[in-house]
């Protein structure tokens, strides 16, 4: 159950602090409230003591495990895809800005700007007069890294931890899916007992 909070958690971020990747949280989110439900699913079952639910469950987890497991692996292996798309994406953004740019620029461009503390795609140079959003909102400073390679890098560090993290829940999943398991088949040990040996 907290897993699945976690994971709600993490797309609500992605929404609220990271404006580019809509889609990415929404999908997240809708994981994380599968994770939920089938969490809450597994705790009806073991409060009842329902040993057909609680299998139920465990199947469930063990399914949902392998297909997280497959996903991870196809990311994992289009990764360089990924970034490709990534940076192809960026040239459109940076295509689209209005010219000629002016120190209000208020281009997506710019805002990746101010996210990520950078300046046009390679650096400053990208410019005539570099724009406002070049500069540091913390010291005032030009920002002298280009954003093409800084955002670049942000994607790619994120999906790595992501990737890992995802990895993390699978192992988890399974454990609790063991488990799982293990506690119906002792809710029907105790049903068998209690019939053939009563009180």
């Amino acid at each position: 159950m907290i897993i699945g909070v976690i994971i709600i958690g993490i797309g609500i971020f992605i929404i609220v602090k990271i404006e580019y990747f809509t889609t990415a949280a929404v999908v997240i989110i809708v994981l994380g409230i599968v994770v939920l439900l089938t969490a809450i699913f597994g705790s009806f079952g073991a409060i009842n003591e329902s040993s057909k639910i609680t299998k139920t469950f465990a199947i469930i987890v063990i399914l949902w495990a392998i297909l997280q497991t497959l996903t991870i692996g196809f990311l994992w292996i289009f990764q360089s895809t990924l970034l490709i798309n990534v940076d192809n994406s960026f040239d459109q953004l940076w295509g689209n800005q209005l010219v000629p740019i002016k120190p209000g620029n208020a281009s997506e461009i710019a805002s990746i700007e101010r996210w990520l503390d950078c300046c046009g795609n390679v650096g400053p140079s990208d410019y005539m007069l570099p724009p406002y959003s070049c500069y540091s909102s913390s010291n005032d400073k030009l920002n002298l890294e280009g954003c093409r390679q800084k955002f670049l890098n942000y994607i790619y560090d994120r999906w790595q931890a992501f990737n890992f993290f995802s990895i993390g829940v699978v192992l988890v999943e399974l454990i609790c899916a063991a488990f799982a398991w293990v506690l119906a088949s002792s809710i029907v040990n105790r049903w068998r007992r209690s019939k053939y040996y009563p009180k």
